[in-house]
């Protein structure tokens, strides 16, 4: 419900908000008279771990209703079913996995209320996660706060949704240990199990090393982009909306059907297949299906997108902060904001105030830009980068007038650090905010599915496969055949440089994320050998001590990872002089 609450009211679409607003009446009416306001009835286990996981999923989703509508009704109802919580999770009574989620919607009821119990319960559970044989999942401060991460340690999601956490109860209290607990394992995550698409990396859904075809689960990327999301309002530090945007433009949207009746459960940066027995881990790991058989990615993959366009821009103070971009209207005052822009596929950002008065505005500029420029109705202006990412140099825009932001967007090369799994280094390339793969030509194949309950009608359950170009051979010869014909076995010269990289503009139609206006161009090399010549379970490509054999130059397109469901997005290393051979050919 979350997701469609805040959907109904980013869009003001009516037909929403009355939905929304009938479950919230429904919700209230189940208020028990000691203020426990939930889905556990008698004879449940009220100290479960889910119960406070699961309430504060409902919790935060009246939260944002009452933001949206200031019903005080709703607030009241949510600040009784935190002090019942206060009251009987008190001490020793708490858990030591999920609930202390709980302490999410304590902050905000906190910030409503000014209620200390809220703030006090907080500090009580951390003190609780700080004894050793309560700290089964690293969530403590002190684990936190420690240069270590390991591996296994906690759930994927769970580390992306308790990231901001002791944040927020450092906006509440000012105690700035808090804070660095917060940051730190956030960086450490990052050189860890942030995957080259921005999601966090996982095996049956608990943190793994960093590899090619490593999982990543959906509901991770709607978590940790609202931790980043948090961070990045708590700090100011652009670089959190960095990270935002690669999460949401590449992993999210690489893992979503492009007519949203579908989403993968767990997706990964190579994929060959994405069907219900493709992926190395577990069956239904990696199809496509609008209800996969955990309760979580569903309903978070709703909230993502509406998170996202939410937080595209705050207030601090009496300015304007434009945290991300995206075409949108802003209304402040009465001064109104229109943003027209194609990002994150181009890197201008056009601005247009009207109405009346002014705000003084500022942007961020992303780390990955050298040499931003801006003109003010026509008169440049050189922003300045400053030590949080932001523009510091402040623009005061008035009604009438018109900002043109340019981000100039470089080709990246990098190599992705898979040291801790199989020490291949691939290859993985970007420009700006996006990453690029390969994308394979894809044949969606639906079919009943394995729901829990029955699909409403119209609604399916979806195989990806990849198509296989026919040789016209018998099936022996067509076996040994296909490695020439398939396009998913490409490698990269391990000297490759973005100067060997074209962008390649194009007038599209429709949706960008299935009609992409940019496209990258590159010579690669075809490396036969790197796959089975049939489709399987996802694996690693095969290499050499390291290196993919070549047997032929391989012209390669590359698109946005958000504009596929089938890819390679980290390519094989080719040895420059084993290149050599062709190019001097």
């Amino acid at each position: 419900m979350r997701g469609l609450i805040e959907l109904a009211f980013t869009l003001g679409d009516r037909k929403l908000m009355e939905k929304a607003e009938k479950w919230v009446k429904a919700v209230l009416r189940n208020r028990r008279d000691d203020g426990y306001l939930g889905t556990y009835r008698e004879g449940n286990d009220f100290f479960d771990d889910y119960n406070a996981w699961g309430n504060s999923c409902g919790m935060n989703a009246l939260l944002d209703y009452y933001d949206a509508t200031g019903d005080k009704e709703v607030l009241d109802a949510v600040h009784g079913c935190m002090l019942w919580f206060c009251d009987n999770w008190k001490g020793d009574r708490k858990t030591r996995y999920a609930g202390i989620t709980i302490t999410e919607c304590m902050m905000r009821c906190y910030a409503e209320t000014g209620d200390e119990r809220m703030i006090d319960f907080c500090r009580d559970y951390y003190e609780f996660l700080a004894r050793p044989e309560n700290d089964l999942f690293d969530q403590s401060i002190g684990s936190m706060l420690s240069p270590e991460l390991h591996y296994n340690s906690n759930h994927g999601s769970a580390l992306g949704n308790h990231l901001d956490n002791p944040a927020m109860l450092y906006s509440c209290t000012g105690d700035e240990k808090l804070l660095a607990a917060s940051e730190n394992t956030w960086k450490k995550a990052k050189s860890k199990v942030v995957g080259p698409h921005g999601g966090i990396t996982c095996e049956s859904e608990y943190l793994a090393p960093l590899g090619p075809i490593v999982e990543s689960e959906y509901c991770s990327f709607t978590f940790a982009a609202k931790s980043l999301e948090n961070l990045g309002m708590i700090t100011g530090n652009g670089v959190y909306f960095d990270d935002l945007e690669k999460l949401v433009f590449n992993a999210a949207e690489g893992a979503r059907k492009k007519d949203e009746r579908a989403i993968a459960y767990l997706s990964s940066p190579n994929q060959i297949r994405a069907a219900i027995d493709s992926s190395y881990a577990a069956n239904t790991h990696q199809v496509y299906a609008p209800c996969v058989p955990v309760a979580c990615c569903p309903v978070t993959s709703v909230r993502i997108l509406p998170e996202f366009t939410r937080n595209i821009a705050f207030l601090d103070g009496e300015r304007l902060y434009l945290a991300s971009f995206a075409p949108c209207s802003i209304n402040t005052g009465g001064l109104r904001l229109d943003i027209d822009t194609d990002y994150p596929f181009d890197e201008t950002v056009i601005i247009r105030a009207s109405g009346e008065g002014a705000v003084r505005l500022v942007f961020r500029i992303p780390e990955w830009c050298d040499s931003p420029s801006l003109l003010q109705n026509g008169e440049e202006i050189i922003p300045r980068r400053d030590g949080s990412g932001n523009s510091s140099t402040e623009i005061t825009i008035s009604a009438g007038e018109t900002l043109k932001l340019i981000l100039p967007m470089k080709v990246s090369v990098t190599r992705l650090n898979d040291s801790d799994r199989s020490s291949l280094y691939p290859v993985t390339i970007s420009r700006g905010p996006l990453v690029y793969s390969l994308g394979l030509p894809e044949c969606w194949q639906g079919w009943a599915g394995l729901p829990a309950t029955p699909l409403p009608e119209g609604w399916q359950w979806f195989n990806v496969e990849p198509v296989i170009p026919a040789s016209g051979l018998d099936v022996y010869d067509d076996m040994g055949m296909r490695s020439r014909l398939i396009s998913w076995n490409p490698a990269l010269d391990e000297e490759i440089s973005p100067d060997d990289i074209r962008v390649v503009r194009q007038k599209t139609e429709g949706y960008p994320w299935e009609h992409p206006p940019v496209k990258l161009e590159l010579n690669g090399y075809k490396a036969p050998y790197s796959y089975p010549p049939y489709p399987t379970r996802t694996l690693e490509p095969y290499t050499e001590n390291g290196y993919a054999y070549i047997s032929a130059p391989m012209p390669l397109t590359l698109v946005p990872y958000g504009c596929t469901a089938l890819r390679i997005t980290c390519f094989p290393r080719a040895r420059h002089a084993d290149t050599l051979r062709f190019k001097e050919k």
